[in-house]
């Protein structure tokens, strides 16, 4: 039992978090459960109809690839076929991951380590703060899905070349096929891997990960060109950063580019170096050439932020290890030690420093968020429900009107809509085209971010009223505008909100137009 301490410890510390989080929330939304993001609501919403209409898409009889991770979107459209289309059962599978997670943690640390049973339950809580595991928790997303595969992924790799076990290959194989599935970001994982197998020459192991990572990704992109889609899923495509030109520009340095990990980037590097010079290849410099090659390349290409998720599973690898590596040299050197390297622990003070500031907050940001979110999209959700459900409404934001109104979303934006994002891709995303395509779609109102688009979009359409935050942390303005398409669709639109008008939260201020 003693030997579990770390794992119930990691657990029991993720229950208390989550359960005051929400405790503290539901205080403020009158008992109603909600997400720090819009986008869980997405995945609901393309679940939903996946279960019940057999269509992958926002609505039920447009198909869309919105959703970036697969197996998400799968497993949440099983719960709510098998069980019930229900609010809590993202939650219940981001639980699972973390689970997961603390699994794969406690099995590297009890295998592969020799610290004390102390020492693992510190290195497993520094982990969980430093990755903001309550907060991906409470996002019921696919990231501690994410980031559990992406352990065991890399746990196998470094263990790949000692093994001798035939079937090692294939249960890597087997993680890595789980992990791309999840989330996309995972591909620069499959290439550290590639080349360092190839660089240690078991080249017919390289190829089998290789093809094991690229497989579900070529797979569903070839599902998505069947039904007229790109090869890559919308959300992708428009999220995507522009890092990388920035780079070929020489406006900014690779580090520059990593922000968050760029500290543990760093000492990876300066540790990775040094076992090299010493010609110490070993199971931990595996870990973090895959680290250090997968950073960079997330630097270059992909996305950082935006709720603590996108690098996270970055975050807790970089950190369990580096965690685990600092703990063994504490024990074998302790205080004499610390001031022998006092300089270098400095440096490794300073390179680090942001990230238990950053862990920390974003429990404090978890209520802030999922209260923003609650204020703003599920208060359009419940608004849609009663007054326009299976009708089409224009907005940018929707993941919570399309699961609770059961629409024809027409998305601006572009990720749930196949012609926006097309237009958005080939510079046809204009005025005059979005104009053209709310008509044609017989859209009845649109609700949307006016900050997010030309002033002049809304000119042909009545503006009716507004809904104002006190405050605003995650969504994307402060403020959503309500158009009606024609002024007897505005008058509509402003009679039902007046009807509503007494269900919204007390601190939302409602403004009509004449």
């Amino acid at each position: 039992m003693k030997k579990y301490l770390p794992f119930i410890t990691g657990a029991v510390f993720i229950t208390a978090v989550v359960a005051a989080i929400e405790y503290l929330v539901m205080k403020k939304t009158g008992g109603h459960f909600c997400y720090p993001l819009d986008d869980t609501f997405i995945h609901m919403a393309v679940a939903k109809n996946i279960a019940l209409h057999g269509n992958w898409g926002i609505a039920a009889g447009m198909w869309t690839s919105t959703s970036s991770s697969p197996l998400f979107t799968i497993l949440l459209a099983l719960f709510f076929k098998v069980a019930a289309v229900n609010i809590i059962m993202p939650l219940l599978i981001s639980t699972a991951g973390t689970v997961l997670m603390l699994w794969a943690m406690h099995n590297e640390l009890t295998k592969h380590s020799g610290l004390t049973i102390f020492n693992k339950t510190i290195c497993i809580l520094a982990t969980l703060i430093i990755g903001a595991i309550p907060a991906l928790t409470l996002l019921g997303m696919e990231h501690t899905l994410q980031i559990a595969f992406t352990l065991f992924f890399v746990h196998s790799i470094a263990s790949l070349p000692d093994s001798a076990n035939k079937n090692s290959i294939w249960q890597s194989a087997a993680w890595a096929a789980l992990m791309t599935v999840t989330r996309y970001e995972n591909a620069s994982l499959i290439i550290a891997a590639f080349v360092l197998l190839a660089w240690q020459k078991h080249f017919k192991a390289a190829i089998i990960i290789a093809i094991a990572g690229a497989l579900p990704l070529v797979a569903f992109g070839l599902y998505s060109k069947m039904h007229g889609m790109y090869f890559i899923p919308n959300s992708i495509m428009i999220k995507a950063n522009q890092n990388f030109k920035f780079l070929l520009n020489g406006g900014n340095a690779l580090i520059e580019n990593a922000k968050s990990i760029s500290g543990l980037i760093v000492i990876a590097i300066i540790i990775a170096l040094r076992k090299l010079q010493a010609k110490q290849i070993d199971r931990d410099f595996r870990i973090l050439a895959m680290l250090i090659i997968a950073g960079l390349m997330h630097a270059a290409f992909a996305s950082f932020g935006w709720f603590y998720r996108y690098e996270a599973y970055l975050i807790v690898l970089g950190t369990l290890h580096l965690s685990r590596m600092g703990l063994e040299w504490w024990q074998e050197n302790g205080i004499s030690g610390v001031k022998q390297q006092f300089i270098w622990i400095g440096i490794c003070v300073l390179l680090l420093f942001n990230l238990p500031l950053r862990g920390i907050n974003s429990m404090r940001n978890s209520i802030r968020a999922i209260y923003n979110i609650y204020e703003q999209q599920y208060q359009m959700g419940a608004f849609v429900k009663q007054f326009y459900t299976g009708q089409t409404v224009a907005a940018n934001d929707i993941g919570a009107i399309s699961y609770y109104g059961d629409l024809n979303t027409v998305d601006m934006w572009g990720l749930g809509n196949n012609e926006v994002a097309y237009a958005r891709k080939h510079g046809n995303w204009t005025n005059e085209f979005l104009q053209k395509l709310v008509a044609d779609k017989k859209t009845r109102f649109a609700v949307m971010y006016d900050s997010w688009f030309d002033k002049d979009l809304p000119n042909k359409w009545v503006k009716v009223a507004t809904w104002e935050m006190p405050y605003n942390y995650i969504c994307g303005d402060i403020k959503v505008t309500f158009y009606g398409m024609s002024a007897e669709e505005a008058t509509t639109l402003k009679n039902n909100l007046s009807t509503f008008e007494s269900q919204l939260p007390k601190d939302v201020k409602l403004e009509y137009f004449k």
